[in-house]
């Protein structure tokens, strides 16, 4: 029969296990949520008007990371990017695609001169903008609200590797929670 004292060591080294167990699994679990968080899925806050009335500032946005490692860019994506240089992420819609030539004129986006129809935008451009060749394996993104946005108009088109994911869903505040829906012009 074992004494009090090999009692009470075996105590403490099955509680040291036990302990050590639990650090793995919470190492582990966060080492997956952070691989998940920056290649696959993450949650990110809308900031200014450049989106209005799609987005408002303030609501918070799910965005899938994988998305356009699986398919190819489509007009009327809503995504969030980075400009060169720039280490703050943007909310754009995708206007423009490899191979295409946009301009604007009289408060109208032409992509090879043809209008677009964007029912989306509410508060058209006031300047006229173009025309500009959209290089390949780049998109040209804009706000939907064209009156207020910072977007390729000013930084220029956008290499694939700018794009961080396709923006899914408005997650909070919860009484405005939907699907984004691509709307293609």
């Amino acid at each position: 029969m074992p004494s009090r004292m090999e009692r009470r060591q075996e105590r403490l080294r099955r509680r040291r296990r036990e302990a050590c167990a639990w650090i793995v699994e919470i190492a582990v679990v966060f080492v997956l949520a952070m691989l998940v968080r920056t290649f696959v899925f993450s949650l990110t806050t809308v900031q200014g008007p450049s989106m209005r009335e799609t987005l408002h500032s303030g609501q918070i946005v799910a965005v899938d990371k994988l998305y356009f490692s699986i398919h190819d860019f489509s007009r009327g994506q809503v995504v969030i990017c980075r400009y060169p240089g720039s280490d703050e992420f943007y909310v754009k819609r995708i206007v423009g695609l490899p191979g295409e030539t946009i301009e604007i004129h009289g408060g109208q986006t032409y992509i090879d001169g043809q209008a677009l129809a964007e029912d989306y935008v509410l508060y058209p451009p006031e300047e006229d903008f173009g025309p500009v060749r959209i290089a390949a394996d780049e998109v040209f993104v804009m706000g939907d609200n064209r009156a207020n946005s910072y977007d390729s108009r000013q930084e220029g088109t956008l290499p694939r590797s700018m794009i961080v994911g396709r923006v899914m869903a408005v997650c909070f505040p919860f009484d405005e929670a939907r699907w984004i829906e691509d709307k293609p012009a």
